[in-house]
């Protein structure tokens, strides 16, 4: 529990180190408040952190946790299957140093490929079911070959993907689409609430030492948060009413 160097990169690629502790936010994207905080040393892996986050957030709420969004950080099987646990989709995008040769017939992000090599066009999910047709016959691209090399069917070649084959691989929505793009774009609401904790509280201002006082002082900015955000949502209220 003792501080330690912590490592990150910039916007631009620049490499930032400090020392001391690494503040965890797991955030409510609507009201932009937090859910669940983890503190540890500096140098612990966001990843490792994730599992007792996802843990918290669904101990303190009793609503259905469709997606829990996070950054290629996260990017780690164990995150899928804690977000899994709880019923939830994990939206992560793919660390691409992490990334191993995908399964043949299979693009990066778990698309699949017709027999000419073409990403089939994803068409949908039911349920835990992805579903993906002929390029050609979505007029994606336009195949030499056309339908009737793989499918004798007007509706060309369809092929389906649980996604519980691989919980990295594959997601509902699908991976890239635009969905998908949109639920991550959500996850800017975690740097908003980090940059109020600091910008506005304290908790980049720390003058105490040990990690049971610096949880104390970052749980105290929390708590000051939340009490502002319900004061101000009282006083809208009040005034809508009156």
């Amino acid at each position: 529990g003792n501080a330690n160097w912590g490592a990150k990169f910039d916007s631009f690629g620049n490499k930032m180190t400090w020392f001391g502790y690494k503040m965890h936010l797991s955030v409510d994207t609507k009201s932009e408040l937090p859910m669940a905080i983890e503190v540890t040393p500096a140098h612990i892996n966001d990843g490792d952190v994730a599992p007792q986050l996802i843990e918290q957030v669904k101990s303190c709420t009793n609503s259905k946790i469709d997606f829990l969004i996070m950054d290629g950080g996260y990017d780690q099987l164990k995150n899928y299957e804690s977000a899994k646990n709880i019923g939830a989709q994990a939206i992560i995008p793919l660390n691409l140093r992490n990334e191993k040769e995908p399964p043949e017939g299979i693009a990066s992000n778990g698309t699949p490929r017709c027999s000419m090599g073409y990403e089939m066009t994803y068409w949908g999910a039911n349920k835990d079911q992805l579903k993906f047709r002929c390029p050609h016959a979505t007029g994606k691209v336009d195949c030499p070959l056309g339908m009737a090399a793989c499918s004798s069917s007007n509706y060309g070649m369809v092929v389906k993907i649980n996604v519980n084959k691989d919980l990295r691989r594959y997601s509902n929505p699908h991976r890239d689409s635009k969905r998908w793009k949109e639920l991550y774009n959500e996850r800017t609401s975690v740097e908003r609430c980090n940059s109020r904790m600091k910008s506005y509280l304290t908790a980049n201002s720390l003058h105490v030492w040990g990690i049971d006082k610096v949880k104390t002082h970052i749980y105290l900015n929390a708590i000051v948060l939340l009490v502002s955000a319900l004061a101000m949502a009282k006083e809208s209220k009040k005034q809508q009413t009156a």
